[in-house]
Formats: structure tokens, C-alpha cells, sequence
């Protein structure tokens, strides 16, 4: 027997290309469904395990049976004569065929449906310098130094610098720098190394083309501690040398601005910019105490006072750090002394939007996050901030630039690609949402309830049951308490069925006419989430109840970023109604339409009145 005619003759190789192709398939399709639906990642791989173990049989089933006009027989019952294997062959290049073009349209459909890196030849990351200090706080210095960098690059015209949750994404990591370059959409790395001993500092740094692991720069600087600031501007400017990039003198003198000739404030100054990173309450409780001490030590060193106030307009959201109204009123104060002292620090600027935004004074707040960029177009959390107003008061073909803006410069930042998600669904480009959703949520892990809530409402209008369990789920794990006595499993259980829904809504609704300033203190997102809920079954009364229990919260209790899910498709056929604008002039809304031009979807019709729609 010519084994190779025998196995050509039995359509071996086309079955086997054929359970390729359809594998091949299966898996692209789980890989979209499983994160689609909530479901365990592990299926991903069970799939794949499955299609493996299956191969060997398939062949085995291939060789040993045949398929003939009567059904499946033994090949060696089938004579040669009478075999159809050639007409069984011809369908099965069909098969492979048609398997293959639904690759190709899964394979087109995938490219544009992703998110994309845009790659600019003049761009850098500037990942965490290694710190090689004996002294406990050497690791906040080398952090913040690795920090300051990327605000110093940052500030030359033509260069791209990669942001800072991006950036610092890989420590640890033995990536690639090609990968790492790929991934952030840069061309060249900066990378190196921080030892400080007592008033020395040595730092060893080095610039990579990631195309190639070629080295272009490299230096070693053994300076005091005093000279820091010059350090940086000295790396900055060959960075940019070795980058082809021609600096104005006339318009950038100098890259590192406002310093302080007290190393102790410069010391506390970093290591508060490293806990403010990382976010939470004992680390934004520290960085208030550090940047106190600052501030009194060097009373005029504007950065530490802008730092101040961003710290404040963060603590305020965690309230067993400080009160809104406390935070507001301290953080405003520092932003205007940071500004005094230097009225271009993009950083107070920003920050005094950032307090400006949560007291609705929507243009006072505008104005800041405009002189913030101006004085550094690169700065991603006053665009990131700035975006956030435009969503709340439903300016969406706006804030698009500044939302893909900051997704180029922070491309692995979890609310950037949760902006971005928010802008396009919001513009009827719900695929590509959809996309920065499940980007968002995957960038958060367990660590955040943010996307989850927000890709919960924004979706909820044409999610099936199963998702939007699966989602609020994912929400209760980040309840305030165990006890909450609504937003809890219950809930969850009833939403397979409208009518207990609608039952279970009406108890939340009644319970919280009696304790309205409550409806929040169980989850920050359980208002929004009970009227979306509401609207989904179709009960626009209660869903408007709920809308304006939330519009009639206290600072301390209201949910600032409520307002951006207000445009949401399942609130389209109440967008019009008396109830929901007046809701929009509670929160000033209206004024600032008519100075600073009008949302997406209203227009006005009178001096005195406007309409909103939506479908």
C-alpha cells in the first residue's frame, strides 16, 4: 500500500485542513463571546484544549470510516468501486473554502473593530528608573524622578511621551522592547537607574530604539543632589538631540520649571507624586501630610501647592480621608497660591477645574482645563479631566479629540479607554465603544467597579439578562458594605423577570422617598444603575424618580460622574420629557449651554426653554 495515495485518496489532509480552519474559527468566536458575556477566561483555553484532544480522533475517524449513500460504514467494508470519496473530497474544498472566508471577514472585522496604537517615529516611554538606594525612601525618589521626566519631556512641542500609567505598567516586567513598543505606540525607551546617598546622586541612563534594541544614548551623571533639576534638563535636551527634534529657545528656555533649592521639599514633593499615583486612602491621607510639610518649608515653590490641591480634589472622594466640602474648599485654596506663584502650572490650573467641574460651575471650570492645556498641551489628566466635563453635559462630538488624545499618549490607562468608550457610544458608534469598554474592564482586573458600572448602563438598552447580571455582579463587589439592603444578589435575581424587577424597584423607590441621601451609600453607582433598570422594563416613571433622587443628593453624597450616563440609549424616550430638564438646570446645565454652545442632542427654542432628544 502507497501510504501517501491512501491518505490522499481517504481526504486525510482535507479533513485535517478543514478541523484547522474550523478550530481556528471557534476559537476567534469564543475569544469575543467569553469577555462579551461575562464569562470565565478559562473557557478560552478549555476551547482550545478541546480542539487539540479532538485533532488525533478526527483524523483517526477520517482514516478508518467512510461516509457513503447509506451512512457512516468501515472503510474496509467500502469498496473501491463504489466509494463517493471523491465527491465527499470536492464538498469538503467547499467547506475549507467557505471556512476560510469567514476567517478573512472575522480577521477584517477584528482589525477594525480594536482599538488601534498609532506609532510616532518621534515618541519615548519613560519606564520606572531602578532604584539602587539603601535608604527606605529611595524607591519614591527614583519613582518620582521617573515621573518628573516624563512632565519634562513632555513639555518638548514635537515629541510624543507616553504616559505615566502606561509606562510604569511594565516594571518588573522582562518585556521586549519591542513589545513594549508596539503596545504603547513608541519608538525609542528611556530607561535607567537612581542611587542617592546623602547630598550625592548618580544616575545611569540610557536611550533604546525599540525597533531593533539598538542604544542610542546612554550617560552617567554623578551630580549633588542640588543639581537635579539641571539632570533633568540636561537628559531632556538629549533626548531630544538624539531625536532629531530642534528646540525654540524663544518659546521653551527651559523644560524644568519652578524649583526649589531645598532638596527635603523636592524629597517630599516625589514621594507625594508617587502615592497620589497609587491612589487610595492611607496613601492620599500620607501625601496630604508630606505636602503640608512642603509647603511650609518652601512656601513658594508653586509645584508643591498645585500638588497640594490635585491631592485634595482626590481625597475628597474617599470621605474617611476628608469631606467634599473640606477638600473643595483646601484644594481651591492651594491651586490659587500654587497659581500666584506661578500663573502658567498647568497642574493647579487643572486642579482647580477638577473642583470647579464638581460644583457645576461648568465655565469657570472649562476655562481652567483650557489654560491648563495651554501651558501643557501634554498634560493627559487635565485633557482626561477637561473630556469628563463634555461628557457630563453631553458635549460628545467635543470631547472625542480630547478622549482619542489621550488614549494615544495613555494607551494602557483604564479611564482613558473608559472616555473614549463612553464618547463613541454616545455618538451611535456602539461597536467601537463597546471595544474601549471591554478594554477598560480588562485594564481594571478586579481592581476598580468604574467600567463595570459604566459599561452596565451604557449597555443595558440591548444586553441580554445574562450580561447585565453578570456585570452588576462584577458591581457588588465593590459595595461599601456586606449589609447593603437593596443594591445586593437580590437584586441580581431579579432581573430575569420584569415584573419582579419592577416589584423589587418600587420597594428601593419607596424606601428611598423616606432616606433619599441613601440611595448612594450602598454603592456609588446604585442610583443610576436603579433607573436604568427602571427605563429597561419600561417604567420611565420610576426611572425619572430615581434620576432625581439622585439630582437632589448633597455634595457629600452625590455621584459626580453620574451626569455622563444621562445620554445613555436607554434613557432616549424620557430625554424630552419636563422631568429631565428640569433635573439639567438643577445641575446648571442650561446657562452654560448658552454661553458656551449646546450638546449633541439640545437645542434651544427660546430664551427660556431648550429641548433635548435622543433616540
Amino acid at each position: 500500500m502507497n501510504y501517501l495515495t491512501e491518505l490522499k485518496r481517504r481526504n486525510i489532509f482535507k479533513v485535517a485542513a478543514a478541523y484547522l480552519a474550523l478550530g481556528w474559527v471557534v476559537v476567534q468566536i469564543t475569544d469575543v463571546i467569553v469577555p462579551a458575556l461575562n464569562l470565565p477566561e478559562a473557557l478560552n483555553s478549555i476551547v482550545v484544549y478541546i480542539g487539540i484532544i479532538g485533532f488525533p480522533f478526527a483524523l483517526f475517524f477520517a482514516w478508518a470510516y467512510e461516509l457513503t449513500p447509506e451512512g457512516l460504514k468501515p472503510t474496509k467494508e467500502v469498496e473501491v468501486e463504489n466509494s463517493i470519496r471523491s465527491t465527499t473530497g470536492q464538498r469538503m474544498n467547499y467547506a475549507i473554502i467557505g471556512l476560510l472566508t469567514v476567517a478573512v471577514v472575522f480577521l477584517l472585522f477584528d482589525r477594525n473593530s480594536k482599538p488601534e496604537i498609532v506609532v510616532n517615529s518621534k515618541s519615548v516611554a519613560v519606564l520606572p528608573f531602578l532604584n539602587m538606594s539603601e535608604d527606605d525612601n529611595g524607591q519614591y525618589f527614583a519613582d518620582g524622578l521617573s515621573e518628573e521626566l516624563i512632565s519634562v519631556l513632555s513639555r518638548i512641542p514635537e515629541l510624543k511621551v507616553s504616559g505615566r500609567t502606561s509606562s510604569f505598567s511594565f516594571r518588573g516586567q522582562l518585556q521586549d522592547l519591542q513589545v513594549i513598543g508596539e503596545t504603547l505606540g513608541v519608538t525609542h525607551i528611556l530607561e535607567g537607574s537612581v542611587r542617592k546617598q546623602e547630598n550625592r546622586l548618580r544616575i545611569s541612563v540610557q536611550l533604546t530604539r525599540t525597533e531593533d534594541g539598538f542604544n542610542i544614548w546612554s550617560e552617567t551623571f554623578d551630580r549633588f543632589l542640588r543639581d537635579v533639576f539641571v539632570v533633568q534638563e540636561e537628559i531632556a535636551n538629549a533626548v531630544s538631540d538624539n531625536l532629531a527634534i530642534k528646540l525654540d529657545i524663544e518659546t521653551t528656555p527651559t523644560l524644568v520649571l519652578n524649583q526649589t533649592d531645598n532638596m527635603k521639599v523636592y524629597d517630599l514633593y516625589l514621594e507625594s507624586k508617587v502615592l497620589m499615583s497609587r491612589r487610595g486612602p492611607d496613601n492620599l491621607q500620607r501625601a496630604l501630610l508630606l505636602l503640608d510639610e512642603a509647603t511650609k518649608l518652601d512656601p513658594n515653590y508653586a509645584s508643591s501647592w498645585g500638588l497640594l490641591a490635585q491631592a485634595h480634589t482626590l481625597a475628597y472622594y474617599y470621605h474617611e480621608v476628608e469631606t467634599t466640602l473640606v477638600g473643595m474648599y483646601l484644594g481651591e485654596e492651594a491651586a490659587r497660591r500654587a497659581l500666584e506663584i506661578d500663573p502658567t502650572s498647568s497642574f493647579a490650573h487643572g486642579a482647580l477645574g477638577d473642583i470647579l467641574k464638581d460644583k457645576y460651575h461648568w465655565k469657570e471650570a472649562e476655562e481652567q482645563y483650557l489654560m491648563a492645556l495651554e501651558y501643557d498641551p501634554q498634560n493627559t489628566e487635565a485633557r482626561a479631566q477637561y473630556s469628563q466635563l463634555l461628557l457630563r453635559t453631553g458635549k460628545f462630538s467635543d470631547a472625542l479629540a480630547y478622549t482619542e488624545k489621550s488614549v494615544i499618549l495613555d494607551p494602557l490607562g483604564t479611564i482613558y479607554n473608559l472616555g473614549s468608550g463612553v464618547v463613541l457610544y454616545n455618538l451611535n458608534r456602539f461597536e467601537e465603544g463597546l471595544s474601549y469598554f471591554d478594554k477598560s474592564i480588562e485594564l481594571a482586573g478586579n481592581t476598580s467597579h468604574f467600567p463595570y458600572g459604566v459599561r452596565l448602563v451604557h449597555g443595558i438598552k440591548d444586553d441580554d439578562s445574562v450580561t447585565t447580571q453578570e456585570l452588576l455582579r462584577q458591581l457588588l463587589l465593590h459595595n461599601k458594605s456586606s449589609d447593603a439592603i437593596f443594591f445586593n444578589s437580590k437584586l441580581v435575581d431579579t432581573i430575569a423577570d420584569a415584573d419582579t424587577l419592577n416589584t423589587y424597584l418600587i420597594s428601593a423607590d419607596n424606601y428611598f422617598q423616606e432616606n433619599p441621601q441613601q440611595i448612594n451609600s450602598e454603592n456609588i453607582f446604585a442610583g443610576i444603575v436603579y433607573a436604568a433598570l427602571a427605563a429597561k422594563i419600561e417604567n420611565y416613571e420610576l426611572a425619572l424618580s430615581f434620576l432625581e433622587k439622585e439630582a437632589s443628593l448633597d455634595i457629600e453624597n452625590v455621584n459626580h460622574d453620574a451626569l455622563a450616563n444621562h445620554w445613555v440609549p436607554v434613557f432616549g424616550p424620557i430625554q424630552n420629557t419636563l422631568r429631565f430638564n428640569e433635573i439639567r438646570k438643577r445641575y446648571g446645565m442650561p446657562s452654560y449651554w448658552r454661553t458656551n454652545g449646546w450638546p449633541d442632542y439640545c437645542h434651544s427654542v427660546s430664551d427660556q426653554d431648550f429641548i433635548c432628544e435622543k433616540e
